[in-house]
This record gives C-alpha cells, structure tokens and sequence, in this order.
C-alpha cells in the first residue's frame, strides 16, 4: 500500500507534464521557437506524448509507459534547459540548472524502470 501514494504522485506529475505539452505547442515558447525553429512543436509533443505515455504507465502500474515516455521527457526538458542556458541571463541559467537536473532525474527514473523491466523478464522465464 505505500507504493500506492507515491505511484500517484507519478501519475499528477506526468500528466501535468503532458499538459504543459500541449501548452506548449498551442503557445510555443517564443525563445525555443526562435532557436529551433519548427522543432518547437516536436519538443512540445515529446512533452505531451511523453507525459501521456508516461502517466499511463504510472497508472495502470506497466512499466512499458515509463520505459517509452521517459526519454521523450528528458529529450524535451533537455532542449528547454540548453536554449536557457544560451541566454546567458543569471535567471535563465538559473532555470536551465533545474530544467537540466530535473532532466537527469528523469533519466535516472527510467534505468530504474529498465531493471524493473529486466527483473520482470527474468521472473516470467
């Protein structure tokens, strides 16, 4: 039962990621536009395809969701913290540190998830 809360907690925390997929390509953020151009949108559905991928798998408790949206997420969130950081303002560096941090969490959430889908190969054998 304790894994319960923090499964939840998964699941509000990708779909908001999701969400903020959408926002971001119904209003993309005009200094990653202006530094990838029409790759904004590919980085905005990374973020919705991702969190959606991502909170399904956190949800119905499959590891497959987590394993396919976490790249996605980090790729996203990894452009976002590069475009931040080539602004040289203090603030958006700043921003780019926890937009970068919070994307090595991610990568570290998803070798997680592979040994859990390693471990889960190997019991089914």
């Amino acid at each position: 039962m304790a894994s319960q809360p923090r499964r939840w907690s998964r699941v509000a925390g990708y779909t908001m990621m999701a969400a903020a997929g959408i926002g971001a390509a119904a209003y993309p953020t005009p200094s990653v536009q202006e530094a990838t151009g029409p790759l904004v949108y590919l980085w905005a559905a990374f973020l919705a395809v991702g969190g959606l991928l991502a909170a399904f798998g956190a949800t119905t408790d499959r590891w497959i969701g987590e394993l396919l949206g976490l790249p996605l997420l980090s790729a996203a969130f990894s452009v976002y913290a590069v475009v931040l950081a080539s602004a040289s303002a203090p603030a958006s560096v700043v921003a780019a540190l926890v937009l970068g941090g919070f994307a090595l969490l991610l990568v570290g959430r998803w070798r997680d998830v592979g040994l859990v889908r390693l471990e889960a190969t190997r019991q089914a054998e």
